[in-house]
């Protein structure tokens, strides 16, 4: 195990590594939104969805039961689900990049210093803002036209409709606080480097002093 890494530090890369899975598993399950369509439970999440409709060749809509990602980015119903698709992605992909570091430092010296922890906990203040912002912009596409087929005529722009919040947003939303939290962490997380003086230089000390 890592010398460099203070107790904080290890409870640093604890919470840096689950926050990290909570934020990721949350953004790609589609698990956010709960609704139903001809008396079948359907989700939808930020860029994935279980069980909707699809427009055929003859002009009539079959609801497809299965869970997949959309076909393309801009098959994305809302701009607001594709601008959060990027910035929680972008996001998630600096959890992922410090959680990996701080897991390597326990295994590898002189990976973690002061400087370098406190680093990572500015990428995670950077990832939670960028989940944060991406967070607050996703009810903006409750208006969609998907999003009503599912939820109803009355939903709308952070409106539910008769829909309601799944787990997997709860997750990602846990895993969004906990970026926050490991990056109060960081500041405590890797142990300041003692000066080394060699013996030539405290011989030389000595005469000077003499």
């Amino acid at each position: 195990m890592s010398n460099n890494l203070t107790l904080t530090g290890f409870f640093w890369v604890i919470f840096s590594v689950l926050s990290a899975l909570a934020a990721s598993t949350g953004f790609f399950l589609p698990y956010w939104i709960q609704g139903q369509i001809y008396n079948t439970t359907v989700y939808l999440g930020v860029f994935r969805r279980c069980n909707f409709l699809e427009k055929q060749a003859n002009g009539l809509s079959v609801l497809v039961r299965a869970c997949g990602r959309y076909a393309s980015f801009q098959d994305i119903p809302s701009e607001a689900w594709k601008a959060s698709t990027v910035m929680i992605g972008i996001g998630c992909g600096f959890l992922l990049v410090v959680a990996f570091t701080a897991i390597f430092s326990c295994c590898c010296k002189d990976i973690l210093t002061r400087t370098s922890a406190r680093v990572g906990g500015a990428l995670q203040v950077v990832a939670g803002f960028l989940l944060a912002i991406g967070f607050g912009i996703y009810p903006s596409g409750w208006g969609s036209v998907e999003f009503k087929q599912a939820c109803g005529k009355e939903a709308n722009f952070y409106r539910l409709g008769h829909c309601k919040l799944s787990w997997a947003f709860f997750l990602f939303v846990v895993g969004t606080g906990s970026a926050f939290i490991c990056a109060v962490l960081s500041t405590r997380a890797g142990k300041q480097k003692k000066p080394i003086y060699s013996r030539t230089s405290i011989e030389r000390s000595d005469s000077f002093i003499m």
